[in-house]
């Protein structure tokens, strides 16, 4: 049998896609790729010429498979389908997940759109958690409920608890109310306080 010489970008993204999923992006290298196609590493630099370049594809996949969960309708309100579906990524895609925001993650700013202000309805209905952490500066209520939808996700990612779908919901709208009642309060007793002098 003879090797193939030449693979097309789409067949390395294939490959090292999957084994990210399977194993995590630490166990993705031009070798392990070489070997899920049956080839050497040689016919893979043809095509793409660094790992940084399969890397970037590879995110690329995994944040669009991400999307398709936050896509997914899980209560009526988009924001919230959008957090819920977010966690659930990161408790069923667990290598994707830690692969975008452990082990290789990207600032917001840095590489690509990230940190670009993008309409909800631009996404179809997905808000990038990334890009609210350049919100999260100007909004504390943000900041509060975003760390801690990320921290549930990367809770259940890492397998420290595991929930299902309904209790993610059901969590993230009680910490979202009380986070939210939260801070109602705090600016009724800064508008007192300030009443006061």
């Amino acid at each position: 049998m003879t090797q193939r010489t030449v693979f097309t970008r789409e067949m390395i993204v294939d490959a090292a896609f999957q084994l990210t999923r399977a194993h995590g992006w630490a166990f993705v290298t031009a070798r392990t790729i070489a070997e899920k196609l049956g080839s050497s590493t040689m016919p893979l630099y043809s095509t793409l010429k660094s790992m940084e370049e399969i890397e970037k594809e590879v995110r690329a996949r995994a944040e669009a498979c991400m999307h398709g969960y936050q896509r997914e309708k899980y209560t009526d309100e988009v924001l919230l389908s959008s957090a819920v579906g977010y966690v659930v990524f990161a408790r069923d895609e667990k290598n994707l997940f830690r692969f975008l925001y452990v082990d290789r993650p990207v600032a917001a700013g840095q590489g690509g759109d990230k940190g670009q202000a993008r309409d909800v309805q631009e996404l179809g209905g997905v808000v990038d958690l990334v890009d609210q952490a350049t919100v999260a500066l100007k909004d504390p209520m943000v900041l509060k409920n975003w760390a801690f939808t990320h921290g549930l996700a990367s809770l259940i990612s890492s397998g420290v608890i595991d929930l299902p779908t309904a209790r993610i919901a059901t969590l993230l709208t009680e910490v979202g109310s009380a986070i939210y009642y939260m801070d109602v309060l705090q600016k009724k007793t800064k508008a007192k306080e300030g009443g006061k002098k």
